[in-house]
């Protein structure tokens, strides 16, 4: 897990890397079912590995995630020591768990739930 210098550091950075906002909120864990045919729902959690981020890719260490206009997913080999986050969209993303309410699920964003 990230200190707060090392969190703020990598925050800063994406900001950097996209010319946009990136919160600051503490996300622990979301739940993606992505509008990639190859990728099954998954279950991304800071601190744990997660398989099939990317196609026929090893299961990846989640360091950080952050909150943009999209989600974005830091491991060491995307976004901390090399090469740029992955990224969740919005209508992607079913549900967020914050680290500092990990007891308590919480679902999209009013502006990410679906209408009909």
């Amino acid at each position: 897990m990230l200190s707060q210098d090392e969190f703020e550091t990598l925050r800063r950075k994406l900001e950097d890397m996209y010319g946009e906002r990136v919160s600051g909120r503490k996300i622990q864990a979301l739940r993606v079912n992505s509008g990639y045919r190859w990728q099954p729902p998954l279950y991304i959690e800071v601190g744990s590995y997660c398989a099939n981020l990317t196609p026929d890719g090893p299961p990846e260490e989640i360091v950080a995630i952050f909150e943009s206009r999209s989600f974005l997913v830091c491991t060491p080999e995307h976004g901390v020591k090399s090469g740029s986050p992955l990224i969740f969209t919005r209508a992607d993303v079913k549900q967020v768990v914050d680290t500092e309410a990990p007891d308590r699920n919480i679902g999209p964003s009013p502006d990410t739930s679906d209408h009909e």
